[in-house]
């Protein structure tokens, strides 16, 4: 009888113990629920004292925080993106030596010259769109989009035929004192890039659009699109194919031509929100016409005139020699990485600064150009310390001539302070008078600093001087510091914003 009993009493005993964990997992549970509750409550908190912190600081009567942080961060990650991939497609043609690296490199310097037209009438559509929509005029928003890629395409198609047809010439003149492989890397790569024109061209001006009219993260859908078809079909072609320079080529006609046709039709979809309609490309608007050519005439020759004082600076480097050639084309792609902040908020500052224009607030849009250009100079400065440890890691990614290496090493390093402090200043004030229509005052003052400056001494520093490379960065560099102080004291005045870029029909404005 005494083991029933203690069977009983074992199982009693053992129903709770049961119970006794049970209640202490639920009681855990609990516990747990609450901290896990209580971790994106405070979140909540650190975020809404960061929102509320933020829209202090830049929010306006034009613009609220909330509205310009969606403009900024797509505009961030896409310009990130962007030179993460270049930086990717130089490691891979590095593959094929320092000839083909020069060449593209060389090549991609006429390449940044022409596209920058295409570019030049983008910012035009850019800034019409901008002040439109801050007008709440959304029908001509839309129709300046739609003639601002029809102008753009046909630029293109024309220039591309110039380059195709004088190819040798240019080859000659830029290359001609480079070793022949270079030279025929060069050409493949110059006619490769002129054959994309025409979709480059239509892509860049609908993402402009886009931006202008705010809707930065529908742009930032076709833009990163656009450089992940390339950068893969470039790995397919360079590195299964085995086919180089001309791999490079293709990537860049194929992924440019697909993109192009998506953003056009984009712009005839129901619900986008530039939706355009055929009469709307084909039927010249000589008001909307007029209104982006205000804008894209002048920034258009500045390009040409700008870049074509920095392709000479080019061809001094080929005068040194490859060691320089390399190394310079190494820098570039840091270069641009540090650029990465800067460049987004010099796109955004269209936006912003022409929206205020748009609604007849040029005091809240000096505001924001000075407040845009204070934050990217802080963001450059954390993204430099961010990427001074990885200096060593990315130049040992190219096998470099210890040469090279040498010249690489000193320039990048001088990038990470020069960065933050000259080309910030440079280069995103300017993009905020453009949208108040300044442009001739901004073109001028931009190609007097560059044949001056960044040329001449680039040239007294580099050849005369005989410091080479370094001279010619360090002249590019005092460059950026007296560009920016030009448009900083610009910027003091009313001048800039007092032009007449947009006029409705019978001439209101």
């Amino acid at each position: 009888m005494v083991k029933p009993a203690m069977s009983a009493s074992s199982a009693k005993l053992a129903k709770s113990a049961v119970s006794a964990v049970s209640a202490g997992f639920v009681e855990l549970a609990g516990l747990a629920k609450s901290a896990a509750s209580a971790v994106p409550a405070r979140f909540a908190r650190l975020a809404g004292r960061a929102a509320a912190l933020g829209e202090r600081a830049y929010g306006g009567e034009c613009m609220s925080f909330a509205q310009i942080a969606r403009l900024l961060w797509p505009l961030f990650i896409d310009s990130l993106f962007i030179q993460a991939i270049n930086f990717v497609n130089t490691y891979m043609i590095a593959g094929y030596g320092q000839e083909a690296v020069s060449a593209v490199s060389m090549i991609g310097s006429v390449h940044s010259f022409i596209a920058n037209l295409f570019v030049a009438v983008a910012t035009g559509c850019a800034v019409v769109v901008a002040q439109y929509c801050g007008m709440k005029n959304m029908r001509s928003a839309r129709r300046a989009a739609a003639q601002a890629v029809a102008s753009s395409v046909l630029i293109a198609a024309l220039v591309a035929a110039l380059l195709i047809v004088f190819d040798d010439e240019l080859i000659g003149l830029l290359l001609g004192r480079a070793v022949p492989l270079m030279q025929d890397y060069g050409k493949i790569f110059l006619i490769g890039n002129a054959v994309s024109y025409p979709f480059f061209a239509a892509v860049q001006t609908v993402m402009s659009a886009l931006r202008g009219a705010g809707a930065s993260k529908t742009s930032i859908v076709f833009s990163s699109g656009l450089n992940l078809a390339n950068v893969l079909l470039n790995a397919i072609l360079l590195n299964a194919f085995k086919m180089g320079v001309a791999g490079l080529s293709i990537a860049a006609v194929a992924s440019r031509a697909v993109f192009a046709v998506a953003a056009v039709a984009y712009m005839f979809w129901p619900h986008s929100s530039l939706k355009a309609s055929l009469p709307d490309f084909v039927k010249p608007d000589l008001r909307l016409q007029r209104s982006i050519l205000y804008v894209a005439v002048p920034a258009a020759l500045e390009q040409v005139f700008f870049h074509g004082g920095r392709i000479l600076t080019q061809v001094f480097i080929v005068w040194f020699g490859t060691a320089s050639t390399t190394a310079n084309a190494i820098v570039v792609p840091f270069s641009s990485l540090l650029q990465i902040c800067g460049l987004a908020m010099q796109t955004g500052i269209v936006t912003i600064a022409g929206q205020c224009i748009g609604m007849g607030r040029p005091a809240e849009a000096r505001r924001y150009i000075k407040l845009i250009t204070l934050s990217s100079i802080v963001a450059s400065a954390l993204l430099s310390l961010l990427f001074f440890p990885f200096i060593r890691p990315y130049l040992g990614f190219f096998g470099m001539e210890p040469e090279a290496w040498r010249m690489a090493y000193a320039l990048n390093v001088a990038l990470l302070f020069g960065t933050p402090l000259t080309w910030c200043i440079s280069f995103v004030p300017p993009s905020g008078l453009r949208a108040g229509g300044d442009t001739v005052f901004t073109s001028v003052a931009s190609l007097a600093c560059m044949w001056i400056v960044r040329v001449g001494l680039g040239y007294w520093l580099g050849v005369s001087m005989r410091y080479g490379l370094y001279g010619i960065w360090a002249a590019m560099l005092a460059e950026w510091v007296v560009r920016g102080a030009v448009f900083l004291w610009r910027l003091r005045g009313d001048k800039w914003h007092r032009h007449e870029v947009i006029r409705e029909p019978g001439g209101a404005r």
